[in-house]
């Protein structure tokens, strides 16, 4: 009688094994193109079309909502933070101050034992070996015909005291170390704290300042508040309601009506929040700019001013290509047809079959 395998009990893969295997566990890439970026308008947050569209002064556009509940969210987590480097630095502060006391107290029960003639081995090494680095500190000294006078301040009663106290320290080290046997973790009073290197290390941080923009490169950050918030101000053309599909409304240029997308270069007034596409910029904001701040403008000379409202552009933005008061809005891709060179790669574990 025969019975059928299973295809787990094959010695070898299929095609099919193979290639499910190769996809989980192999290394992969991908080239970027097209149809791997965003369309321009979409938030960097939701990666959906932004709805109630704001930048920031970097170009970086968001949904006012999702722009919002990043800024409370970051807040949230820099309280949580400073907090939690709060407590660190109480438990740091309270361990310093009971070894401090422990130090102390051993330094004077090794005292009292020695003056009573009952000093330990250990007590008699760590004072032979304290002598010997005093020897040795003395012959290192300047020798002078003169008598160097006896003093007895406080800095050296404090350095006095700091010996005892490393002697001490050194003395329970020693102690504990030589200990063969393992403690009993699980009494309260011996359980080994897990989150003490955690705890030193959120001491040790940085307390973040204010929001960071999320869209911002992780080596150059900048920051994100509500009142750098400007609020966008797209010309839009409605979409066809003659339609069945609800295709989204269409955000133009104001100048040439053409549609806004990323190989159009866009850009923003900060003053007023209406968006432009580059050549329409160069053509009739960009001569208008004749000097670049309003500094160095003649009285005679005409302002920069908006292409929509007529509102003098602010004195903001240093775009290479763009006039004073204009940000370049953030956009995917380069603009040319041509296949690009970037590439996304995910590294894992191989897996030979």
């Amino acid at each position: 009688m025969s019975h059928s395998k299973r295809n787990t009990t094959r010695p070898v893969f299929t095609s099919h094994e193979r290639n499910l295997a190769k996809a989980n566990w192999a290394s992969k890439s991908a080239r970027l193109h097209r149809d791997s970026f965003l369309p321009f308008g979409s938030c960097s947050l939701c990666l959906e079309l932004a709805r109630d569209p704001v930048s920031c002064l970097r170009g970086d556009v968001f949904c006012r909502e999702c722009a919002l509940a990043n800024m409370l969210a970051q807040k949230k987590d820099m309280k949580r933070a400073d907090k939690a480097r709060r407590q660190a630095e109480l438990e740091t502060a309270r361990t310093r101050a009971a070894h401090d006391d422990e130090d102390q107290r051993r330094a004077v029960r090794d005292f009292e034992l020695t003056q009573a003639g009952f000093a330990t081995a250990t007590a008699a090494a760590a004072a032979k070996s304290d002598e010997k680095s005093a020897a040795i500190k003395s012959d290192a000294l300047q020798i002078t015909d003169k008598k160097r006078k006896f003093e007895l301040d406080a800095d050296e009663l404090q350095r006095i005291a700091q010996q005892d106290r490393t002697r001490a320290r050194r003395a329970i080290e020693d102690e504990k170390a030589s200990k063969s046997s393992l403690p009993s973790f699980w009494t309260p009073s011996l359980t080994p704290d897990a989150t003490k290197d955690a705890k030193l290390l959120e001491a040790s941080k940085k307390p973040k300042p204010v929001a960071v923009c999320p869209a911002s490169a992780s080596d150059s950050p900048h920051e994100l508040t509500l009142p750098s918030l400007i609020t966008i101000h797209f010309d839009v053309q409605q979409a066809d309601t003659s339609s069945s599909s609800s295709t989204p409304d269409t955000r133009i240029c104001p100048s040439c009506r053409k549609t806004l997308t990323n190989a159009s270069s866009p850009a923003m007034a900060v003053a007023c929040g209406h968006v432009l596409c580059l050549s329409c910029i160069k053509q009739f904001v960009a001569p208008a700019t004749r000097t670049t701040t309003a500094k160095d403008r003649q009285d005679d000379a005409p302002a920069a001013t908006c292409f929509v409202c007529d509102t003098p552009l602010a004195d903001v933005g240093r775009a290479p290509n763009l006039p004073t008061g204009m940000i370049a809005l953030k956009s995917e891709g380069t603009g040319f047809s041509a296949r690009g060179g970037n590439t996304v790669e995910r590294t894992n574990v191989a897996f030979q079959c």
